[in-house]
């Protein structure tokens, strides 16, 4: 018995101590999986409470991710000017190299000094494609908006008089795949050129066929799909007016009327910025040639055309003159020749790096090209 009552004792004293011990384990285990989670809770709030004060104020953590930021774009910017310049020294890009403007007349079968066939002058545009050319206008050209593929260089090529032969329409309504526009044409279509060039048309002559390329019935469709094809309509004055021999009341009549009649038949806003003075002879008042009136109406050119010197500065050269640009005249191997000083005198040639937003040149490069201007709103790239 006493045995008995001891494992009674030792039995009731033991069930209540187990009983006690599973609570105390359970809420051990409960409070065990309630510290995680309002840990987790505070450190929310806490975050919360960070995060907005650095919204009102700034906070040394933001600051510091600033900093942290900054240098990343400054990594990246550096990685990425490594590029830039490592890709136009393997082009060999000089955009202060000088640039062929070429100057046509007659496009045609006659022995005049300033007409050139058909075939040679689509030969032409074969031999300047062979050798990395590709055209721009003259007022891109003097503007400084050089947009031509990496590695090629800009060719002008500028016809003057607007004789027939430079665009003729067919009677049954399409372009003479003959004539200088649709020899230009053929070349676009073939692929690695596009539609620039510039004309210098002419108003009132004895020539019927140099009155707006000498059809009049189509003289006013004509100057409008040279526009909307993306060439260039300029002035050669009225009548083909020596500008050194007239009174400056008579250049600047002539200046006026070319340009205002001529944007008015192109319609559409269009703006007539170029000149080139007829036999290259320039009014002894040269500012004439930039801006003038008449009859109480103004009148302004953005750029003017000699009729000879050869190839020109680069527009970003301080030795540019954009009322003095040269032109090579087109006549016999004169291209031909242009061509293959160009190739012995590399360094001489204008190479573009293929973004007009960005001025590349060589470290070396050769005095004869002049200076950078320091007027430019472009990014210069050195290698």
């Amino acid at each position: 018995m006493p045995q008995a009552r001891n494992r009674d004792i030792d039995g009731d004293s033991h069930r209540p101590t187990s009983r006690r011990r599973r609570q105390n384990e359970r809420r051990r285990r409960r409070r065990r999986r309630l510290i995680p989670l309002v840990s987790a809770v505070a450190l929310i709030l806490l975050l919360a409470v960070i995060v907005s004060a650095s919204l009102a104020s700034g906070s040394p953590a933001e600051a510091d991710g600033a900093q942290d930021g900054g240098s990343s774009d400054y990594l990246a910017d550096e990685a990425s000017n490594t590029v830039v310049v490592e890709r136009a020294r393997e082009l060999g890009a000089n955009e202060m190299g000088k640039v062929l403007v070429l100057m046509y007349h007659l496009i045609e079968y006659t022995d005049s000094e300033y007409s050139r066939t058909p075939e040679d002058f689509r030969q032409d545009i074969a031999d300047l494609k062979a050798a990395g050319y590709y055209p721009v206008t003259v007022r891109d050209y003097a503007a400084g908006k050089v947009d031509v593929p990496a590695g090629k260089s800009p060719v002008v090529i500028t016809f003057d008089d607007s004789s027939g032969g430079q665009y003729r329409i067919l009677e049954d309504g399409t372009v003479d795949p003959k004539c200088a526009v649709g020899i230009m044409q053929q070349a676009v279509e073939d692929g690695d050129w596009a539609s620039r060039a510039s004309f210098f048309v002419l108003l009132d002559v004895d020539y019927a066929d140099r009155v707006l390329f000498g059809q009049p019935e189509y003289a006013q469709q004509k100057l409008q799909q040279l526009v909307e094809w993306g060439y260039e309509v300029g002035s050669h004055t009225v009548s083909h007016l020596n500008l050194k021999k007239a009174s400056a009341a008579l250049v600047q009549e002539q200046l006026y009327e070319s340009q205002r009649t001529i944007e008015e038949l192109i319609g559409d806003g269009y703006d007539l910025v170029s000149l080139a003075p007829p036999f290259g002879e320039y009014p002894t008042q040269q500012s004439l040639l930039k801006s003038g009136e008449y009859d109480g109406q103004a009148y302004t050119y953005e750029d003017a055309l000699n009729a000879s010197g050869g190839p020109y500065f680069s527009p970003f050269s301080d030795k540019f003159r954009a009322y003095h640009i040269t032109r090579l005249e087109v006549d016999g191997t004169r291209l031909e020749d242009a061509l293959a000083d160009f190739e012995q005198s590399p360094g001489l040639r204008y190479i573009s790096d293929g973004d007009p937003t960005t001025v590349a040149i060589p470290h070396d490069l050769d005095g004869s090209l002049g200076s950078i201007r320091d007027d430019l709103d472009l990014e210069l790239i050195q290698y």
